[in-house]
Protein backbone atom coordinates (compact mmCIF):
# COMPACT_ATOMS: atom_id res chain seq x y z
CA UNK A 1 0.00 0.00 0.00
CA UNK A 2 1.12 3.50 -0.79
CA UNK A 3 0.06 6.74 0.89
CA UNK A 4 0.43 9.95 -1.11
CA UNK A 5 -0.17 13.59 -0.26
CA UNK A 6 -1.99 15.07 -3.24
CA UNK A 7 -1.94 18.82 -2.68
CA UNK A 8 -3.73 19.66 -5.93
CA UNK A 9 -6.68 17.50 -4.81
CA UNK A 10 -6.41 18.67 -1.19
CA UNK A 11 -6.13 15.18 0.23
CA UNK A 12 -3.97 12.35 1.42
CA UNK A 13 -4.83 9.13 -0.40
CA UNK A 14 -3.95 5.49 0.11
CA UNK A 15 -3.67 3.12 -2.83
CA UNK A 16 -3.49 -0.65 -2.99
CA UNK A 17 -1.89 -1.72 -6.24
CA UNK A 18 -3.00 1.53 -7.89
CA UNK A 19 -6.60 1.35 -6.59
CA UNK A 20 -7.78 4.20 -4.34
CA UNK A 21 -8.91 2.61 -1.07
CA UNK A 22 -9.02 5.60 1.26
CA UNK A 23 -8.62 9.34 1.58
CA UNK A 24 -8.43 12.21 4.04
CA UNK A 25 -9.82 15.38 2.45
CA UNK A 26 -9.20 18.90 3.73
CA UNK A 27 -10.14 22.49 2.93
CA UNK A 28 -7.36 25.07 2.75
CA UNK A 29 -8.43 28.22 4.63
CA UNK A 30 -5.05 29.94 4.32
CA UNK A 31 -3.61 29.98 7.83
CA UNK A 32 -5.39 26.73 8.73
CA UNK A 33 -6.77 23.60 7.13
CA UNK A 34 -9.97 21.77 8.02
CA UNK A 35 -10.18 18.00 7.56
CA UNK A 36 -13.70 17.33 6.30
CA UNK A 37 -13.64 13.61 5.50
CA UNK A 38 -11.55 10.56 6.35
CA UNK A 39 -12.68 7.32 4.73
CA UNK A 40 -11.08 3.92 4.22
CA UNK A 41 -12.64 0.99 2.36
CA UNK A 42 -14.09 -1.31 5.08
CA UNK A 43 -12.23 -4.27 3.55
CA UNK A 44 -9.01 -2.57 4.74
CA UNK A 45 -10.25 -1.73 8.24
CA UNK A 46 -8.18 -2.33 11.36
CA UNK A 47 -4.86 -1.54 9.69
CA UNK A 48 -4.48 2.01 11.01
CA UNK A 49 -4.82 3.53 7.54
CA UNK A 50 -7.17 6.29 8.69
CA UNK A 51 -4.64 7.43 11.27
CA UNK A 52 -1.84 7.32 8.68
CA UNK A 53 -3.92 9.48 6.34
CA UNK A 54 -4.56 12.06 9.08
CA UNK A 55 -0.84 11.98 9.95
CA UNK A 56 0.05 12.64 6.32
CA UNK A 57 -2.21 15.71 6.19
CA UNK A 58 -0.84 16.85 9.57
CA UNK A 59 2.75 16.60 8.31
CA UNK A 60 1.88 18.64 5.22
CA UNK A 61 0.13 21.27 7.36
CA UNK A 62 3.27 21.56 9.51
CA UNK A 63 5.41 22.04 6.40
CA UNK A 64 3.08 24.81 5.19
CA UNK A 65 2.91 26.30 8.71
CA UNK A 66 -0.86 25.92 8.76
CA UNK A 67 -3.03 25.08 11.75
CA UNK A 68 -5.22 22.00 11.50
CA UNK A 69 -8.81 21.46 12.60
CA UNK A 70 -11.44 18.90 11.69
CA UNK A 71 -15.16 18.65 11.09
CA UNK A 72 -14.65 14.94 10.42
CA UNK A 73 -15.35 13.19 13.75
CA UNK A 74 -12.56 10.63 13.29
CA UNK A 75 -9.91 13.23 12.48
CA UNK A 76 -11.14 15.50 15.29
CA UNK A 77 -10.59 12.65 17.77
CA UNK A 78 -7.10 11.94 16.41
CA UNK A 79 -6.12 15.61 16.66
CA UNK A 80 -6.88 15.64 20.42
CA UNK A 81 -4.16 13.04 21.06
CA UNK A 82 -0.62 13.93 22.14
CA UNK A 83 1.65 14.98 19.31
CA UNK A 84 -0.73 17.34 17.55
CA UNK A 85 -0.65 20.29 19.99
CA UNK A 86 1.45 22.40 17.61
CA UNK A 87 -1.32 22.33 15.00
CA UNK A 88 -4.07 23.78 17.20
Amino acid sequence: MEIKFEEEQKRAAVYDDGKLIGQCVYEDKGDHWIITTTKVDPAYGGQGLGRKLVDTVASAAREKRAGLRATCSYAAKVLTKPGYEDLR
